[in-house]
C-alpha cells in the first residue's frame, strides 16, 4: 500500500529569535519539519541545502529582506508556497509581497491557528499548480 507522505520541509526566517522560535515550535507542533535562519543569508542557504515546501518569511530582515529572499526561492526549480509574516499592513508593502510572489502576507500578531491552517492548507494542496484562493483563517 502506497502512503502519501504528509510531512513538510518548512523555511523559517526571522531576524528575532523569539518569533523564528514561536513560528517554528508550531510548524513542529503539527509534526512538519522546521528549519530556522535567522536572517535572509541563511535562508537562502538553506533552501539551497534542501528546497522547503513551505517558506515562512519575516519581510523586514536587516541582510537581505523577506521579499529579495522569496524572488530568489520562486526563481529555483521547486519553488515553495511564501507567506510572509510582518508588521507591516500597507498598500505598498502588500503589493511589493504580490510582486515577489509572496503568496500569503499575514500581519503580526498572526494568531497560531492561522499558521496551523496554512500548514493543513500546504499538505493538501501540495505539489499543484499555483492554486486560488487563500487557506481558511
Amino acid at each position: 500500500m502506497n502512503t502519501i507522505d504528509t510531512t513538510l520541509s518548512v523555511l523559517v526566517a526571522a531576524d528575532h529569535a523569539d518569533a523564528a522560535d514561536s513560528l517554528a515550535q508550531i510548524v513542529a507542533l503539527r509534526g512538519h519539519r522546521p528549519r530556522v535562519a535567522r536572517n535572509g543569508r541563511d535562508a537562502l542557504r538553506l533552501a539551497a541545502e534542501a528546497p522547503p515546501d513551505l517558506a515562512i518569511l519575516d519581510l523586514m530582515m536587516p541582510d537581505v529582506d523577506g521579499w529579495a529572499v522569496a524572488r530568489r526561492l520562486n526563481a529555483t526549480a521547486r519553488p515553495p508556497v511564501i507567506a510572509a509574516v510582518t508588521g507591516r499592513d500597507d498598500r505598498a508593502s502588500r503589493n511589493l509581497s504580490t510582486g515577489a510572489g509572496i503568496w500569503f502576507h499575514f500581519v503580526k500578531p498572526v494568531d497560531p491557528g492561522v499558521i496551523l491552517n496554512l500548514l493543513d492548507w500546504a499538505v493538501r494542496t501540495r505539489g499543484s499548480a499555483r492554486p486560488e484562493g487563500a487557506p481558511p483563517e
